[in-house]
C-alpha cells in the first residue's frame, strides 16, 4: 500500500489547541485513487497530526479502513458548504 494513492475527496479538519493560533489539531481522510477506474471498492485514509512551534509537524495517527461501503464514499465526496 502507498500512502501517496490516497489522493481522493480530501476532507481537512484543523482544531487550535486551547484556541492558541500557533498551536493545531489536524483531522484528515481520503480515499484511494485505485479504486476509481473499476469494481473494487475504495479504501480510506485516516490520520491526524498536531503542528506546533516547539515539535513543528508531528504524525499521531494513521488508520486505513478497507473496503468501505458506496454510502461511505459518496458522504466522504460530499462537498461542504
Amino acid at each position: 500500500m502507498n500512502y501517496s494513492d490516497f489522493i481522493l475527496c480530501p476532507r481537512i479538519e484543523i482544531e487550535r489547541i486551547k484556541g492558541n493560533t500557533r498551536r493545531h489539531i489536524v483531522y484528515a481522510s481520503a480515499l484511494n485513487y485505485g479504486s476509481h477506474h473499476g469494481d473494487i471498492p475504495y479504501d480510506r485514509i485516516h490520520f491526524t497530526l498536531t503542528d506546533t512551534p516547539e515539535k513543528s509537524v508531528e504524525i499521531n495517527k494513521i488508520t486505513v479502513e478497507k473496503g468501505i461501503s458506496e454510502k461511505e464514499s459518496l458522504i466522504q465526496c460530499r462537498k461542504r458548504n
